[in-house]
């Protein structure tokens, strides 16, 4: 079993769990694939908009290899990230994200500009899977919240 077919039995155990949440979950797993940090978005539970599920991955991550980067890992998320969690990916040095779902235009990593790449001289490469259920998990949330 490959590591995407991991994250998403994962996936689907968080989401039975947290079911009044933005169904957004993430893993920051080493190159090898070994998982070192999950997390479900606490956005709604927290009535908090920067808990989002990747920047609670990072930071607990962060704290299990006691340093400032994650060069050697990979984020694999439910959602593209979004420009705040760009930020994040961005600074903790990331060289990968994987991601099923993606953003609207203009919300997510991949329109981050070419200026502001430059500027931190660091990009991680960005994969979409779009094989996945993951889009109606978000489409029925958001679909009884409006």
């Amino acid at each position: 079993m490959d590591f995407y077919e991991s994250f998403l039995e994962r996936y689907s155990k968080q989401l039975s769990l947290h079911k009044d949440e933005i169904p957004s979950y993430s893993e920051i797993i080493t190159k090898e694939g070994i998982l070192v940090s999950s997390s479900f978005n606490s956005v709604e539970q927290t009535l908090n908009p920067t808990k989002h599920s990747e920047i609670l991955a990072i930071d607990d991550a962060l704290s299990k290899i006691e340093g400032r980067y994650l060069s050697e890992h990979i984020l694999i998320t439910a959602l593209e990230p979004c420009l705040l969690c760009a930020g994040a990916i961005l600074r903790v040095k990331l060289p990968e994200v994987i991601y099923f779902v993606p953003a609207k235009p203009g919300e997510g990593i991949s329109s981050y500009t070419t200026e502001s790449i430059y500027l931190l001289n660091h990009f991680p490469r960005c994969t979409l899977i779009p094989k996945s259920h993951i889009k109606f998990e978000f489409l029925s949330f958001f679909k009884e919240k409006r």
